[in-house]
């Protein structure tokens, strides 16, 4: 049986936000998480997705999230574990 080469896909990080900000202060009241996605924005706009797919290989199979979005992922989640004691 031959094996089929897997295409490989661009890294969730590798992506725009799907939303844009609004520079107007929020009437509402915001949750201590409200910046969480200006923490996803800074590292995608700083290149570091790049710099962490040149630099750290810790996978050893090409299956499930790349390195970069498992440390997006902690980025936020450790943000995340500050705000909320």
């Amino acid at each position: 049986m031959a094996r089929m080469r897997k295409i490989e896909k661009p890294s969730p990080t590798e992506s725009p936000l799907l939303f844009e900000f609004d520079p107007k202060p929020a009437e509402e009241i915001l949750t201590a998480l409200g910046g969480l996605p200006l923490v996803v924005q800074a590292f995608r706009s700083l290149g570091l997705p790049g710099s962490v797919k040149q630099h750290l290989v810790v996978k050893e199979r090409p299956r499930g999230y790349d390195e970069a979005t498992f440390v997006e992922s902690f980025a936020g989640r450790e943000l995340q574990q500050r705000a909320d004691p």
